[in-house]
């Protein structure tokens, strides 16, 4: 094609005919311009098409996430709603002191708080678009924002239920040793929610029987009456309505979300 134009070139100058040449010089330039334009217009297209498709499985997989996330905040919320209601009975308990209660009564309620649920957030999917730098050339940004907000809010909500963790291991554990607990039994896994693998441990500890004489529920009722275990158990309500709260907020965020990932896939 170059060497056809050339021709065409050479032979206007050979027949002097100058005027002629130079308006075709100006045409064959214009048409050459004008199919690099059409070249970068569909290499445009073509590459616009292309993070359109990526930015579409990039919300279908957030989607995935989104619901399992959905999945364990509903695990959550039933866990501390459990835990609220563990906490409840024992300070109604504490403030009566005229209602003894069983050993039993007291390892149904007290057992579910050695355990905490684990903060896990299923963000591979953004956390893999965040590193490839795909963000940038994803369209909706007013979305994309919003889940960015939703996953950093994360770190916040995980902190929380750190906290409790370690409220667990330095003052509930240290103020529980001095509680015999040879009541506890196979069917102390049971009352709690995570006990997934402990019922062997609970099977161990009733396997094993106690020769020292102790009556449980005398040491039980006093220790009831302590009053730094009435302020652990309003500090565990305190922190338990707490991250009730936030779980609320990021459940009603997560909803929102679906809402706004699947208006746009469908655009």
């Amino acid at each position: 094609m170059l060497k056809f134009f050339r021709s065409i070139r050479n032979s206007l100058l050979q027949e002097g005919k100058t005027g002629k040449y130079i308006k075709y010089a100006a045409g064959e330039i214009i048409l050459v311009t004008i199919g690099i334009l059409i070249a970068l217009q569909v290499n445009t297209w073509k590459e616009e098409r292309a993070n359109a498709q990526r930015e579409t499985s990039f919300y279908q997989s957030i989607l995935v996430d989104l619901e399992n996330d959905q999945q364990k905040m509903e695990s959550f919320t039933k866990f501390y709603q459990n835990r609220i209601e563990n906490l409840t009975w024992l300070l109604t308990q504490i403030r009566n002191p005229a209602q003894p209660i069983s050993a039993e009564e007291f390892g149904k309620h007290t057992e579910p708080l050695y355990y905490n649920e684990s903060a896990i957030s299923f963000d591979a999917s953004f956390e893999a678009a965040k590193s490839a730098g795909a963000f940038d050339n994803f369209s909706n940004k007013l979305l994309l924002k919003k889940l960015v907000e939703y996953y950093s809010n994360f770190k916040e909500f995980e902190g929380v239920i750190t906290s409790i963790l370690r409220t667990i291991e330095t003052n509930f554990e240290p103020l529980m040793a001095g509680v015999p607990n040879n009541f506890l039994e196979k069917e102390s896994a049971e009352q709690v929610l995570i006990s997934e693998g402990n019922s062997d441990f609970y099977s161990l500890l009733e396997s094993i029987q106690d020769q020292r004489g102790i009556d449980p529920e005398k040491e039980i009722n006093a220790f009831l009456q302590n009053t730094k275990f009435e302020s652990y158990v309003i500090g565990d309500l305190g922190r338990t309505f707490n991250i009730m709260g936030q779980l609320e907020a990021r459940t009603l965020q997560l909803k929102s979300l679906k809402e706004e990932i699947n208006q746009h896939l469908n655009d």
